[in-house]
């Protein structure tokens, strides 16, 4: 049965390792470079001490713009796996009937489902493994940079994540194909499927995993505005009559416009009652987050894989 399963998809496999070895050159060669100037310019000794690097920091933004515009591109794979390794998994034997001659041959229904199963998300989280790694990794200069690993979009292409989307992708294709029984189908349910859950729990559902943080603080120039790395979920700021303005304004209004000297700037703000609120996820929750989303995704797959597993032993004939 494995041998059969090897020759039904090696070439999956195949374009599956040539793509991840494409992929590996691209991240070796610009994050090699992207790690050596972050070094050399004095960046990463700069932002340990302080924080705020200025023009160094503003130079290394500038200089790999390019890499950050593409860091979207990457969103798509987890999906990519699920419509071309999950859907046709399952829906492409039971449409050309070739899983009755498989039945008929002494391999049971079960032995014959966990034997594909098996080697496609075996092959599908090594793969993802060996991908978040080189993501996690190609990332992580940009990410010193600008500290915002923790804003959506940039949080789901590290880490842990990366491998629960693929799994959960996979999953849902197998599931869809069992139900559906036909591969086109199961892959529009797939796609259609995989995005409804990534707008959900990325759009909605991450924010709320744990109770974010309120502060209320008046907005002062050396307040934390960034909240170190942290991901900034709302801001308001409010004048002493209770009035919504912005930080802005603020500091217009206490002329530091024309370059006022800082302490005058706060004892304006203080006396003119500005208070500015931010609710925010600390930093320091990133790996809490990335546990949870991949617990939850890894969750809703095994699900899916349990009822694919039921829909072909009782279901399909």
């Amino acid at each position: 049965m494995t041998w059969l399963v090897w020759r039904q998809h090696r070439q999956q496999a195949l374009f599956g390792v040539t793509s991840l070895a494409l992929l590996a050159a691209f991240f070796l060669l610009t994050g090699a470079h992207m790690h050596s100037v972050l070094d050399s310019s004095g960046l990463a000794r700069c932002l340990a001490r302080h924080g705020n690097c200025g023009d160094i920091q503003s130079g290394f933004e500038q200089r790999f713009s390019v890499w950050r515009g593409i860091q979207p591109v990457f969103l798509v794979i987890p999906l990519l796996v699920g419509l071309f390794w999950g859907a046709p998994l399952i829906a492409r034997e039971l449409e050309q009937g070739t899983h009755r001659l498989v039945w008929t041959q002494g391999v049971g229904r079960l032995r014959w489902l966990s034997a594909k199963l098996g080697f496609v998300l075996g092959a599908t989280l090594l793969l993802a493994g060996a991908y978040a790694a080189l993501a996690t990794w190609w990332l992580a200069p940009l990410m010193t940079s600008t500290g915002d690993r923790f804003q959506p979009g940039i949080f789901d292409e590290q880490g842990l994540v990366p491998g629960a989307y693929a799994f959960f992708a996979v999953a849902l294709g197998v599931a869809a194909g069992a139900i559906v029984r036909r591969t086109l189908p199961a892959m529009a349910v797939t796609l259609v499927g995989f995005l409804t859950m990534r707008v959900a729990v990325g759009g909605f559902g991450r924010s709320h995993f744990v109770a974010p943080v309120k502060v209320a603080a008046p907005p002062t120039p050396s307040t934390d505005l960034n909240h170190m790395g942290g991901w900034l979920l709302s801001r308001q700021t409010v004048d002493g009559a209770g009035h919504r303005t912005s930080i802005e304004n603020a500091y217009l209004s206490c002329n530091a416009h024309v370059h006022a000297p800082v302490q005058t700037v706060v004892r304006c703000i203080h006396r003119m009652g500005f208070v500015n609120t931010d609710v925010f996820q600390p930093a320091n929750r990133f790996w809490l987050f990335q546990g949870i989303e991949t617990a939850l995704y890894g969750g809703v797959a095994l699900a899916l894989l349990a009822l694919a597993v039921y829909w072909v032993d009782r279901r399909v004939s």
